[in-house]
């Protein structure tokens, strides 16, 4: 199922059948070790936020409500950084040519809604530079966002009262053009990652319907290919793709209440294994990358006490390494 919850947490085609969680290049449950590093950061606890590694290995951490830097992801600074305006439950900010970008402002709710195509970025983390208004700019929200190919990519989204299946491509933010048509289905609060040298999207949905399974990627934005029909019976929605030690790890993948693991890793995006984790049960976390470790903060879980549902947010900071 894919509750809204979770965010506010002419095209070819090829078809490659059959996927699974069961793969004969398993991971160890050895292999990894995971150190937390934090019990708590001096940053709100809250879900749905990135951190992007800048130039120079400092990590940057953004909330609606500013941003904090850090070097070792133990000490955090704040930075002089003003909040952007931008809700990022609903519009994406994603890390391209060297910078943040933040596309579009969102008004009103995920039924009724206006899309203020206001781009913006920032490469020093103290101000940004507001580029303009955008052409073209695709009026969804809750869409998959990437940088690939030297271009800023939203795909799928929520518009009308209903996901899409729509793919966009811009070089500079502000002149953005339609692909032809993907052979996916629509899809909301899809996933996008780049891995392997292809653009992949994973999974997403209907708000409140059924959650897709599956895992599709492209070289060019136009052609796509099917890598997996199911990721893993259990439909698991609210993870963050991350690439590390050349594998593909979905962080965070228990979130529809069904699924238990903390994670699930593949090595070709076709086959998926469940992998546990020491942190608590969460969905949208922020997850990066720098040299040999693997990050995560944030994140929010729900439970039931006494017939109410009680959401838990977090704070507290880990790190994956090989052993």
């Amino acid at each position: 199922m894919m509750s809204r919850r979770a965010f506010l947490g002419g095209a070819g085609v090829v078809m490659l059948a059959g996927c699974g969680t069961a793969s004969s290049r398993a991971v160890s449950p050895g292999r990894y070790r995971w150190s937390r590093l934090a019990a708590a950061g001096p940053f709100r606890k809250s879900y749905n936020f990135p951190v992007h590694v800048a130039p120079g290995g400092r990590f940057m951490l953004l909330q609606s409500e500013g941003c904090w830097s850090s070097r070792d992801a133990v000490t955090w600074e704040r930075q002089p950084l003003p909040p952007s305006g931008s809700n990022m439950a609903y519009m994406q900010t994603i890390f391209h040519n060297g910078a943040t970008w933040v596309l579009g402002r969102h008004r009103g709710d995920y039924l009724d809604f206006a899309i203020d195509p206001a781009i913006q970025r920032t490469s020093d983390w103290e101000r940004w530079e507001a580029l303009g208004q955008a052409s073209g700019f695709p009026q969804v929200i809750f869409a998959a966002a990437a940088s690939f190919a030297g271009w800023m990519w939203m795909i799928g989204g929520h518009r009308g009262g209903q996901a899409v299946a729509e793919v966009w491509r811009s070089r500079d933010g502000l002149e953005w053009e339609a692909m032809p048509s993907p052979p996916w289905s629509p899809r909301t609060g899809a996933k996008a990652v780049v891995f392997g040298g292809r653009m992949l999207v994973i999974g997403g949905g209907a708000l409140d319907g059924p959650a897709s399974n599956d895992v599709w990627s492209t070289d060019d934005g136009k052609t796509w290919r099917r890598d997996c029909a199911q990721i893993a019976p259990e439909r698991p929605v609210g993870f963050v793709p991350q690439v590390f030690d050349d594998r593909l790890w979905l962080v965070g993948a228990n979130r529809s209440g069904s699924f238990q693991s903390a994670m699930l890793v593949s090595q070709d995006a076709k086959s998926w294994q469940p992998v546990s984790a020491p942190w608590s049960a969460r969905g949208g976390v922020a997850t990066w990358v720098n040299g040999d470790r693997m990050y995560l903060t944030g994140g929010k879980h729900s439970h039931v006490e006494r017939g109410q549902t009680v959401f838990v947010y977090s704070n507290d900071v880990w790190a994956m390494s090989r052993r």
